[in-house]
């Protein structure tokens, strides 16, 4: 079955499984789990589990003549082990993302691959609904980082979308940023509670184009780049001056400088950039390239071990 082969897919990279986080996952998803998918939605609205904010991180893309890349620190933590997954649905375009094994509901010291033929192991499924950032085949890449907590209240008919459901709608579905701007406008998204939302969205595409997607005032706030970078991190973007931001957060600032000294970009500068701007908790640091829809990436600050993937070849 799709399931079982899913499940016996999970290889690990590397990892002890022992007290320390070190697990690295890649996974290929087979099937469709889009109803899956929607049942985990609508648990997350009924039984919030998340009590507080996360997501510390650093995003941003730049584009030259020649190439664009997005650069991604994930600065938190306790993530339990790293699952990356390759997942392609039904009707929409292939991807690969990155999630962690606590959202999926396991504990840190857990080696997965000693329960993926259990019961305990059917959670694997949900590893692409919980994904915090990733790249689909068009070259489209997402991104969530953390942010001020914000209210809502109104929901109308639009649908109530659990923050990483709503990741992994844009990689199924858009494959630019005019396309992802207006999948958002039907969805509403939460985190801590149905009402509350402490994440904002960067979005970039193939062509360089980036877009900082924040929700607020029951609205979703679109922030375009004049230049051709983009930075985002822990701050809120909307109406805040470029130099407010430089002063307030030292990675914003020091990403923007390497941004603007630096003439040329690719996947190796991508890296020091975010090594530059990481964290005590840094777990993953992630480059991709959307022109070539392909990512190279370093997990737990082991920064001389650089994992690159590219898409399998269309059938």
């Amino acid at each position: 079955s799709d399931e079982s082969r899913t499940l016996e897919s999970l290889v690990k990279v590397q990892g002890s499984g022992g007290l320390y986080q070190d697990g690295l996952y890649l996974m290929t998803h087979y099937g469709d789990r889009d109803s899956l998918f929607q049942k985990e939605n609508q648990k997350t609205i009924e039984n919030p589990w998340i009590d507080d904010t996360w997501r510390y991180c650093s995003v941003f893309s730049k584009r030259t003549d020649e190439t664009v890349i997005m650069g991604r620190n994930w600065d938190n933590q306790n993530v339990g082990s790293i699952v990356v997954s390759l997942y392609q649905p039904s009707d929409g375009y292939k991807s690969i993302s990155f999630c962690r094994a606590i959202d999926i509901g396991y504990p840190l010291n857990l080696d997965l691959e000693d329960i993926k033929s259990s019961e305990l192991g059917r959670k694997l499924l949900l590893a692409p609904f919980y994904a915090t950032d990733g790249i689909n085949e068009r070259g489209l890449t997402v991104a969530v980082a953390g942010v001020k907590q914000a209210k809502h209240e109104s929901v109308g008919d639009r649908e109530l979308t659990f923050v990483t459901f709503l990741v992994r709608k844009l990689l199924d579905k858009a494959s630019s940023i005019e396309e992802a701007v207006k999948l958002v406008e039907n969805l509403v998204p939460f985190d801590l509670d149905k009402n509350s939302l402490n994440t904002h969205y960067y979005i970039a595409d193939s062509s360089g184009n980036s877009v900082i997607l924040e929700y607020t005032d029951d609205e979703w706030k679109r922030i375009f780049s004049d230049r051709s970078w983009q930075v985002l991190t822990n701050k809120s973007i909307f109406e805040v001056l470029d130099a407010d931001l430089r002063e307030k957060c030292w990675r914003y600032r020091g990403i923007s400088e390497s941004l603007e000294s630096d003439s040329s970009v690719c996947w190796r500068t991508g890296l020091k950039i975010l090594k530059d701007s990481s964290q005590a908790g840094t777990t993953w640091s992630v480059v991709y390239a959307p022109t070539s829809a392909e990512l190279f990436f370093s997990v737990y600050q082991k920064r001389d071990k650089v994992y690159h993937l590219q898409f399998p070849p269309a059938n």
